[in-house]
């Protein structure tokens, strides 16, 4: 099971190995200062289960979890507005 946590998880990436976008994902949010967990849906069926529940009948990742909403999928563009939403 793949878990890297920061202190406080304010992101989570359900991801699985080798997912290059999970990989783009988390680097985008550590840059702006944000704390990110990635769970890896492969090895992970507690992670694979919630990620269900989130987004049900998705299958790809990484299925992105913030401020308790899912997006699936990774779009930096929506990201940048969202979060700057909040500043």
């Amino acid at each position: 099971m793949e878990k890297q946590t920061s202190l406080r998880a304010e992101v989570i990436i359900y991801s699985t190995p080798g997912c290059g976008r999970c990989q783009a994902a988390a680097d985008f949010f550590r840059a702006r200062g944000l704390a990110v967990t990635m769970l890896d849906v492969a090895s992970d069926f507690a992670a694979l289960r919630r990620m269900a529940r989130l987004a049900p009948g998705v299958r790809t990742v990484p299925v992105i979890e913030h401020q308790g909403r899912a997006r699936v999928g990774f779009e930096p563009e929506y990201w940048e507005r969202r979060l700057g939403e909040q500043a």
